[in-house]
C-alpha cells in the first residue's frame, strides 16, 4: 500500500507552529522600523512572559481576553491603546504568518478607564450590577482561589529573588515583580465582579428571547452550518468554550430576538445571516 508523504509546505507549517513565542518576535521585528522596534518589543515580551514561552498554535482565545482585562485598565487610554496596539500587531502577524489558525488579535480589547463627568467607571468603583451564569460564577471563584495561591508563591520569589545582592541585573526579581502585580491587579477584578455578582436564575428565564443566559443554537443560512453559544456578559465570555459576549457582533445581533428570526452580522470574514434554531 502506497504511503502518503508530507508536502514541503505542510511540514513547514507544521514546523513554524511548534515554534516559542520568543522566536517568533525576533522574527517579527527584523521587519519593523527601528521606532517601532524599540515601542514594541517590550511590550510583546511582557505578554510573552504573562502566557508563557509556548508554541504559538497552543495560544487561546480566553488568555488573550484576560490579558487585555488586567493591562488596559492600569494605564490611560491613550497609553493603553499604544501598548495594546503592539501585542494586537503581533497576534495578526501570527495569523497572517501561518504560526496561529486564527486571528487571535480580535480577542484583545481595550477597556475604557474613569472619565471627568464619571462615566466608563471600572467594576471595582461601579455599583452596576454584573450578570452572571452559575458556571461563570463558580468558574471566577475557582480562578480567584488559584490566583491567591499564586500571589503567596510569587511572594515568595520576590524574597528568593532580592536575596542576589546584584540588583541592578536581576531579571529574576524583576519579573517575579511583575507577575506579581499582573496577578494582583487580577485578583482585584475579579472580587470587584464578585461582589457585584447577580446569578441569573433559569428558573424564572423568559425562554421566547434570547437574553444573558441563554443558549442558542444558530444556522448559518448560506452554509447551513450550525453553532450552538451561550450568551453571557463580557467578562465570562470563553468562545472556545462556547460562551459569546453579548457585545460581540453575533451576541449583539441575538440579544432579545426569538426563535425563527433571522439575524445579519457583520464578522471579520464577511457578512453572514443567522437562523435562530433554538434558544433555552
Amino acid at each position: 500500500m502506497a504511503t502518503q508523504t508530507k508536502t514541503a509546505p505542510e511540514k513547514e507549517s507544521r514546523s513554524s507552529r511548534a515554534l516559542p513565542l520568543s522566536d517568533i518576535l525576533k522574527e517579527y521585528v527584523r521587519g519593523l522600523p527601528q521606532e517601532t522596534k524599540q515601542k514594541a518589543q517590550p511590550e510583546i515580551s511582557k505578554f510573552i512572559r504573562w502566557v508563557g514561552d509556548k508554541s504559538a498554535s497552543t495560544l487561546i482565545a480566553s488568555e488573550i481576553g484576560e490579558y487585555s482585562e488586567i493591562y488596559a485598565p492600569r494605564a490611560t487610554t491613550a497609553d493603553a491603546a499604544e501598548r495594546m496596539g503592539a501585542v494586537k500587531n503581533f497576534l495578526n502577524y501570527l495569523k497572517k504568518s501561518g504560526h496561529t489558525e486564527t486571528n487571535l488579535g480580535l480577542h484583545l480589547r481595550i477597556r475604557k478607564g474613569r472619565t471627568a463627568n464619571g462615566k466608563g467607571k471600572t467594576i471595582s468603583g461601579s455599583s452596576t450590577e454584573i450578570k452572571l451564569t452559575k458556571a461563570g460564577h463558580s468558574d471566577l471563584t475557582k480562578r480567584l482561589a488559584q490566583l491567591q495561591e499564586e500571589r503567596v508563591r510569587l511572594a515568595s520569589e520576590i524574597h528568593r529573588a532580592a536575596a542576589d545582592k546584584d540588583v541592578r541585573e536581576n531579571s529574576p526579581l524583576e519579573a517575579a515583580r511583575e507577575n506579581q502585580g499582573m496577578v494582583v491587579a487580577r485578583i482585584r477584578e475579579i472580587e470587584g465582579t464578585l461582589k457585584h455578582a447577580v446569578i441569573l436564575d433559569d428558573d424564572g428565564k423568559d425562554r421566547s428571547r434570547v437574553q444573558i443566559g441563554s443558549r442558542v443554537t444558530l444556522k448559518d443560512t448560506a452554509s447551513e452550518r450550525v453553532m450552538a453559544y451561550q450568551l453571557v456578559e463580557p467578562n465570562e465570555a470563553s468562545p472556545l468554550n462556547g460562551k459569546i459576549s453579548v457585545v460581540s457582533p453575533v451576541g449583539a445581533a441575538i440579544l432579545g430576538r426569538g426563535v425563527g428570526d433571522k439575524v445579519k452580522v457583520n464578522t471579520p470574514s464577511g457578512p453572514h445571516v443567522y437562523l435562530i434554531e433554538k434558544a433555552t
